[in-house]
């Protein structure tokens, strides 16, 4: 996020939304923290576990606005509605409410964070349908398939503003790519 508000320029037409993004960078800031802390309650440091770096691999050949939102604002932060929320319910179901509640805050800020790229793709698409200019807009290897998490849920996509049109496509669409096979 912080690379890409230095990448974009700061012209009268970005200005909100590199301040959606400065909002969003906070929140994962916030994020990180609780994960952290709750990492070094459990008698562990950041650092002890191996990361996944595939996002970094593929924010490489982010260009322009467009790209940035739809990578990671439709397809990400998409994907961490279903993960945070399936996961808060584990937590909840095994009694760790600590735990839950880090989830709970996760993912309440991620409806906000896709509900931002919601609104400038929308802004930004012309004539194109939601789903054609997110579709012309996911670099490859990325697909909309990735957008899905484990126990994919369509009320969070109506919750952000994903028109109906964009949920079906969405719920049809198969890359064939086992990883993404998560429903």
């Amino acid at each position: 996020m912080a690379l890409a508000l230095l990448k974009f320029s700061s012209t009268p037409d970005l200005i909100n939304f590199k301040k959606s993004i400065i909002d969003s960078l906070i929140d994962e800031q916030k994020h990180f923290k609780l994960y952290e802390e709750k990492l070094n309650s459990l008698g562990y440091e950041f650092g002890d576990f191996p990361i996944n770096d595939y996002f970094w691999k593929q924010a490489i050949s982010i260009k322009k606005p467009e790209h940035f939102s739809s990578m990671m604002s439709l397809t990400f932060e998409a994907a961490n509605l279903d993960f945070s929320y399936y996961f808060y319910e584990r937590f909840k179901e095994i009694g760790d409410l600590e735990s839950a509640k880090i989830l709970k805050t996760v993912f309440e800020d991620e409806i906000s964070h896709v509900k931002s790229g919601v609104h400038f793709m929308n802004n930004w698409r012309r004539d194109l349908s939601l789903w054609d200019y997110y579709r012309e807009n996911l670099i490859f290897p990325l697909s909309p398939a990735r957008s899905i998490g484990i126990s994919y849920q369509a009320r969070f996509r109506k919750a952000v503003g994903l028109d109906s049109n964009f949920i079906s496509n969405l719920e049809s669409f198969d890359d064939g790519f086992k990883i993404t096979k998560r429903r």
